[in-house]
């Protein structure tokens, strides 16, 4: 594992072997619970054969709410494995594997350190401790020396390290070639204890006893919606439950040992079997409280199925064929674009409507959220306008900053799991304002349309790179679009008054730009309400703050610089393209690098 061998016949990526080394007493003793003896490691191939889509569609009580397996298991595993996938297994295999068979994972990389400085700083020490050791002739205990420096670059690598070069063996503390490093790392609360925190998560959460303990699939019984509901381990215990059918507790009882006993022979059809039963007996336990069956089973199709973010795809489609329509005006690609654009757009607004239902509010709670909401509201912007600017010069142009836009976000959802953590999560009680809806919603809309006007813009100056004249809108955005309108339906350099492309992307951009600036100062002014009644403050000079402010600026420059300068055209599409550099930076560097009230750090 993390050194390239399956968990179904672990190797242990260079030490002595799966079932040595960094096996503490915690798992153990959860091993004891789950395990009547030793039983034969699975073959290879027992992943594969494994269908835990029916158990997949069970709901688990975590948090405060009701998940799917699927998407419960994908939560926990990004907590441990971070974005990666062990040896190719599903989140939801890897749960259970690290819960019924630890031994696989006694020496295995499978715990995620995200921070790029703290894994070279860790490798640095075990390098340090190597070299002493080498001095000393004492080589680390449960190490293989000769193996060490490949793990370690793996490691940098993947982030993936084993919790044997961190915990000492059998004890709950960092190993002494570690140990110096790892307290100073805590003692920077600004840089790196988060970091640490994270770490020691990790660790705890992949043991058998908390995986075991978290797994709450059995109803509190008597219909009670406010209690916690029951690990499968009071099941396994054998006490009656209250509130449970003694008949149906014994079922289930017998089909998770059924289940756990073939997981550990690696018998997968009698994994495959006991895994519908289960599924099929835990909604009996009670009725009442149970959710729907259709809506467990979409958020676990949901998080199979990559959260919908491939529909990236579908939009870059879509913005190659709306730059052959618009490069070489050729109006079939123009029309086959916005079609595409507009399967896109459909596909988008199922991801948005699946989540929402699924989470149960509104998506727009963490960046994953509101980087896809985003796009999918700047796509919605670009359907009207291009329903109004459909006998203009304009059509296809809003649609194609859509299409970018919605391209760059989804790929970056798919591509940057570790960033934009696609987990469905509660939403903190001091968000719970209708002021945050207001203001987040209003906020993230004007940067989508910040960045799709950034589109037009760029377009605008490569038609001036390559020769074209020095043009602008001379009634502004709307106005321009009205202008337009009035002259009639035609192609792009020439139509009923006169306009050419130059003037069509600045009125583009001024569009985007004018209804953009309105509601960015709008978000601004009620993120200071909303501020002001959680937190006491309107404005604290937050990072995110200052840079929403910043952008803010830039584009009012923008407005009075139009006033003045000659070039309008040239001016008005490089404050646009500086003032998306401006909102991008306030969305990553300050989301992702500098600490602060709104990041992610």
């Amino acid at each position: 594992l993390g050194a390239g061998a399956p968990p179904s016949a672990p190797t242990s990526g260079g030490s002595s072997g799966a079932t040595s080394g960094g096996s503490s007493g915690a798992t153990s003793g959860a091993s004891s619970i789950l395990s009547d003896g030793a039983a034969p490691a699975p073959p290879p191939s027992f992943a594969q054969r494994v269908n835990l889509e029916a158990l997949e569609s069970i709901a688990v009580h975590t948090e405060g709410r009701l998940k799917s397996f699927g998407s419960f298991a994908n939560t926990i595993m990004n907590s441990v494995t971070g974005p990666k996938r062990i040896a190719g297994q599903s989140p939801s295999f890897t749960y259970l594997d690290l819960m019924l068979r630890p031994q696989a994972y006694a020496d295995a990389d499978v715990v995620y350190v995200k921070n790029k400085d703290v894994r070279a700083r860790i490798a640095q020490a075990w390098r340090h401790a190597a070299n002493e050791a080498k001095i000393t002739g004492r080589a680390p205990a449960g190490v293989n020396p000769a193996a060490l420096e490949d793990r370690l670059r793996a490691f940098e690598a993947s982030g993936l390290v084993s919790e044997n070069l961190l915990l000492e063996p059998g004890v709950r503390q960092w190993r002494r070639e570690i140990s110096p490093l790892m307290q100073a790392l805590e003692g920077d609360l600004i840089r790196s204890a988060k970091q640490v925190d994270q770490l020691r998560a990790a660790i705890a959460m992949k043991q058998p006893s908390f995986l075991l303990e978290s797994f709450r699939v059995i109803p509190p019984g008597g219909g009670a919606t406010d209690e916690p509901w029951r690990s499968i381990a009071e099941i396994r215990a054998g006490a009656p439950l209250p509130g449970v059918d003694p008949e149906l507790q014994a079922s289930i009882g017998a089909a998770w040992r059924s289940l756990g006993d073939a997981w550990r022979a690696g018998d997968a059809n009698a994994v495959n079997d006991a895994a519908v039963q289960l599924a099929s007996l835990l909604p009996r336990t009670d009725a009442e409280v149970y959710p729907e069956q259709s809506r467990l089973w979409w958020e676990s199709w949901y998080f199979r199925n990559g959260n919908m973010t491939r529909v990236w795809l579908v939009y870059m489609a879509a913005v190659v064929l709306l730059l052959l329509g618009l490069v070489y005006r050729w109006a079939p690609a123009r029309m086959m674009g916005l079609g595409v654009f507009g399967i896109a757009f459909l596909l988008q607004t199922a991801s948005v409507g699946l989540r929402w239902w699924i989470s149960g509010r509104w998506p727009n709670s963490n960046m994953f959220e509101a980087v896809t909401t985003s796009a999918w509201m700047g796509a919605c912007a670009a359907v009207v306008l291009e329903i109004l600017a459909r006998r203009t010069p304009m059509r296809s142009l809003f649609a194609l900053g859509a299409s970018v836009a919605g391209m760059v976000a989804l790929m970056a959802a798919a591509l940057l799991p570790a960033q934009l953590n696609p987990n469905i999560s509660n939403m903190m009680p001091v968000l719970h304002d209708v002021w945050l809806y207001i203001h987040t919603n209003v906020i993230i809309f004007s940067y989508c349309l910040i960045f799709m006007a950034a589109v037009s813009a760029i377009a605008y100056l490569g038609h001036r790179a390559v020769g074209g004249a020095a043009t602008f809108a001379r009634v502004g955005g709307a106005g321009e679009m009205m202008a337009l309108a009035a002259g009639g339906a035609g192609d792009i350099p020439i139509h009923g008054r006169g306009a050419r492309l130059g003037e069509v992307l600045d009125g583009v951009t001024m569009l985007l730009m004018e209804v953009s600036f309105v509601l960015l100062w709008a978000g601004i002014a009620m993120g200071a309400i909303w501020a002001d009644h959680s937190w006491g403050r309107p404005w604290g000079w937050d990072p995110k703050e200052v840079f929403a402010l910043n952008t803010f600026v830039v584009f009012a420059i923008l407005v009075h610089v139009r006033l003045f300068a000659k070039d309008k055209g040239l001016w008005t599409a490089l404050l646009a393209v500086i003032g998306a550099g401006v909102m991008l930076f306030n969305w990553i560097v300050i989301n992702f690098v500098i600490t602060g009230l709104h990041s992610y750090a």
